[in-house]
């Protein structure tokens, strides 16, 4: 059978041991760069069986470097086979929800902001700042709207959406009910019978427990808001949230129609 290698590659041309490019998890997320094959490489039987007969840059580049929301669980086992995080995706996820794609829905993260007020004034009407720091929230992560809550700003009323008191599905538990039950399992590292813990009731305190109906709503310079956000996705690596309270702090700014209302979070 005549093949078409194309007019670079000439007989004897190629140096000998010339390896096609593959999977190389120790160069963490330079492992994903786009690759170019050459028009003749070396790729042995061995390595055609080991991965999966996939060609080069063969199936654990393909499976590693997938950005397939369906393929996450695919994705982390190959990073853990090889002994590396995944520089890219939060493989927590599967961890704690399951590998299943539509199980993988169930992670939750909940926080305090402390900000530093600028501009107190313009800091006074709570419902405001809570819509203002939820579309800076929305844009600053990458999450969707629908799945981020403000519960409180210091100062202001502790609330819940509408549509977090009513079911997923009919007859099932409220949205809300199930954000906290997600929260204290993720907290207990999925261990259910230590949900009652005090260790445990003391570190969710600091979320669940309201501020105070009198407190104010700027303190030395600072204000405070509670949040949740259901739903993380994939994408959003929880070392790369504290790089981004600048961002933070800036979108809020505009998304309140001022330059200079909060200095940092």
């Amino acid at each position: 059978e005549k093949l078409d290698l194309g007019p670079d590659v000439l007989h004897g041309g190629n140096s000998l041991n010339s390896q096609c490019p593959r999977f190389e998890p120790q160069l963490g997320a330079g492992a994903c760069k786009a690759t170019v094959a050459p028009d003749s490489c070396e790729w042995s039987w061995l390595s055609h069986r080991c991965e999966k007969e996939v060609d080069p840059p063969g199936y654990f580049h393909k499976t590693a470097c997938s950005r397939d929301s369906t393929k996450l669980a695919e994705s982390c086992k190959v990073w853990q086979r090889f002994k590396k995080p995944h520089p890219s995706r939060n493989c927590l996820i599967v961890d704690m929800c399951g590998e299943k794609p539509q199980e993988q829905k169930c992670l939750v993260m909940t926080g305090n902001l402390k900000v530093e007020v600028l501009n107190t004034s313009a800091y006074e009407n709570t419902t405001l700042i809570a819509g203002a720091m939820q579309t800076a929230l929305v844009s600053t992560l990458g999450v969707s709207s629908s799945n981020v809550l403000v519960l409180q700003v210091r100062g202001g009323v502790y609330t819940w959406p509408d549509w977090a008191s009513r079911p997923l599905q009919p007859g099932g538990p409220p949205r809300r009910q199930r954000l906290l039950q997600e929260r204290v399992l993720q907290v207990s590292g999925g261990n259910s019978s230590g949900a009652n813990s005090s260790s445990l009731q003391a570190s969710l305190s600091d979320w669940i427990d309201q501020f105070g109906s009198g407190d104010p709503v700027v303190e030395n310079g600072y204000g405070y808001l509670k949040f949740a956000i259901e739903e993380m996705p994939d994408s959003l690596m929880p070392d790369s949230i504290p790089g981004r309270a600048s961002a933070l702090a800036i979108a809020f700014n505009t998304n309140l129609g001022t330059d200079s209302t909060l200095g940092s979070v």
